[in-house]
């Protein structure tokens, strides 16, 4: 998040401001949440600095936390639980948030406190200080939130936009500077994301990789006086972006180089759709990166063993040489005294039988040569049918890795890739051969696929409605997903209530009968009585052609993208 999206998310936590701290977790050594609650609303608040990715926002539910809480978390909760979060403070746009807290000391005495969120470069961090100096510091690798030293913020020679300041003189520094304009942009102006730039510019239909030149200045003055009212006004137009690589970018000001996957009412709805989406994103890239590693590592080991075992059966085949060997120094009633190299004998296999030499070991007669080829003979034999069960195996087995190897390159979901990571352990034991195991991020619970299908399928509830019509309701983000996923069909209707949480509600019309308007609104009402919005009374809702429903790769269960929907408005209750 760059300094306009902490200036958002500010603006709308302060408008519910004072809020009582209810508690206070530390699930990762980055990241901090608070339960608040205040006048009629309750508030999941996170600081995050994980994966080198800052942000302030809103979690939809609680994480999973240590069962013993860290000193950190005891110290903060020590200070700061059953206090009031009066203010959050921002400079200008600059990426740093304080948060002042009015809690209790060791002692019990009433303190002000400040919580820094400091993401402005590399030696940033979370730290909770008082009169100046850092008490207990959530980052303590990071040098300018070290315990028991001062913080002092980074001084920055950045412009301001929402400062009283000479934009054309600002644009014309901008216009100078030769450097491509997005790089310009994020240079003189603070707080200036480079994805927010690229929306300004793009807006300006101004070049964005392109340095900008000196005529250009009265353009990029009018674009940073707009960009300027907007954030005066609070005009945030908070919405999810989706990179090609699937990854999710989130704009408090609109990205016009991009197409919004999704557009939401306010920033709190953003950010916890976005973190649910980023950390969903991250679990599948972590996932997909290892799978895919252990398969190529496995798949390497499986066939150089096969290759090796083909080798000593092909090799182990020889063994009837050696049996016919000893027969013919047998059959020629001559037995050699040790230091013979090698014995001529009349190979009567052949036809017609011809003298042929037969190798000895001059450490033994000729009979004892013998019997050593039949001892060879049956070590062989023995040998050559347990390779041949053994690359029968392995073959079976580079198959089954082959047909994986297919569904890796279409697997798009984090269940699919539990899936096959259960099944190339499975192989790796019939290999006796190791595979790393996967990292603690990343779940590594068994995933029988048919028994994940089963258990999404019990997350949708099937109804029968008005012209034999069936609906179909998902009761979970895993069901929603199970609706999309498998369950929807050509001509059926696709619903959900606009713009907040809810169910995803599949309209199925009868088999040759079209869907009548009555049904159509006994939907929508389902969908709306099983969303957010569901106490407010008049309900919008969303219905579209299910097959223009999209499902991007890498997002999480539940969330899908759409265009050309209609909206109808329903009563909940009637």
């Amino acid at each position: 998040m760059d300094g306009i999206s902490l200036y958002a998310i500010r603006h709308e936590i302060a408008v519910h401001l004072p809020l009582k701290v209810q508690k206070i977790y530390h699930p990762s050594d980055k990241e901090l949440l608070f339960a608040l609650w205040g006048h009629r609303i309750k508030l999941l608040l996170v600081l995050s600095l994980e994966q080198q990715q800052p942000f302030v926002g809103i979690a939809g539910a609680k994480p999973d936390t240590p069962r013993v809480p860290s000193g950190i978390c005891l110290g903060l909760r020590k200070r700061l639980e059953g206090g009031t979060l009066r203010q959050v403070r921002q400079e200008g746009l600059d990426r740093i948030l304080y948060f002042d807290f009015s809690g209790h000391d060791e002692l019990g005495n009433v303190r002000d406190y400040t919580l820094v969120f400091d993401a402005a470069g590399g030696q940033g961090g979370i730290g909770l200080v008082q009169d100046g100096i850092v008490e207990l510091s959530v980052t303590p690798e990071r040098e300018r939130l070290k315990a028991g030293s001062k913080y002092i913020p980074p001084a920055s020679a950045k412009h301001n936009l929402l400062a009283d300041l000479d934009v054309i003189h600002l644009a014309q520094e901008i216009c100078r500077s030769n450097l491509p304009a997005v790089t310009s942009l994020t240079s003189h102006l603070e707080g200036m994301g480079k994805e927010h730039a690229m929306g300004l510019l793009s807006q300006a239909s101004l070049p964005a990789r392109k340095a900008l030149a000196p005529h250009q200045a009265e353009q990029v003055a009018q674009m940073l006086s707009e960009a300027r009212q907007r954030l005066l006004n609070t005009q945030f137009c908070p919405a999810l972006y989706l990179r090609r690589t699937g990854e999710p970018l989130l704009g408090a000001l609109p990205l016009h180089h991009m197409e919004p996957a999704k557009i939401y009412r306010s920033m709190f709805d953003a950010t916890a759709e976005y973190r649910e989406y980023f950390q969903h994103f991250s679990r599948l890239k972590s996932l997909t990166f290892q799978v895919n590693s252990m398969y190529k590592k496995l798949s390497a080991k499986v066939t150089q063993k096969l290759r090796a075992q083909e080798e000593d059966l092909e090799k182990a085949k020889e063994y009837d040489k050696y049996r016919i060997w000893g027969e013919l120094i047998h059959a020629s009633g001559r037995d050699l005294p040790r230091g013979h190299h090698e014995i001529k004998v009349l190979d009567y296999y052949q036809d017609p039988p011809r003298e042929i030499y037969v190798p000895l070991d001059p450490r033994f007669t000729s009979n004892e040569n013998a019997r050593r080829y039949y001892a060879m003979y049956s070590k062989l034999q023995r040998t050559a049918k347990v390779l041949q069960d053994s690359v029968k195996q392995l073959r079976s087995l580079v198959d089954a890795l082959e047909q994986i190897g297919h569904r890796l390159n279409q697997a798009d979901d984090i269940d699919a890739f539990l899936s096959i990571y259960d099944e190339l352990l499975e192989i790796a034991r019939a290999a006796k051969t190791r595979i790393p195991t996967l990292k603690p991020k990343v779940p590594a619970t068994s995933c029988d696929a048919k028994r994940v299908s089963r258990k999404k399928a019990k997350n949708v509830e099937t109804l029968q409605g008005p012209g034999e019509t069936v609906a179909y309701v998902g009761l979970s983000s895993a069901g929603n997903d199970y609706l999309v996923r498998h369950l929807r069909k050509p001509g059926d209707i696709w619903l959900h209530a606009k713009g907040v949480k809810g169910a995803h509600v599949l309209l199925r019309p009868a088999p040759g009968r079209e869907i009548t308007q009555d049904a159509l609104r006994w939907a929508a009402t389902l969908a709306a009585a099983h969303s957010e919005a569901a106490s407010s009374g008049k309900v919008e809702v969303d219905w579209v052609d299910a097959g223009a429903i999209k499902k991007p790769g890498g997002s999480p269960p539940g969330f899908v993208t759409y265009t050309g929907a209609k909206t109808i408005i329903v009563k909940v209750g009637d």
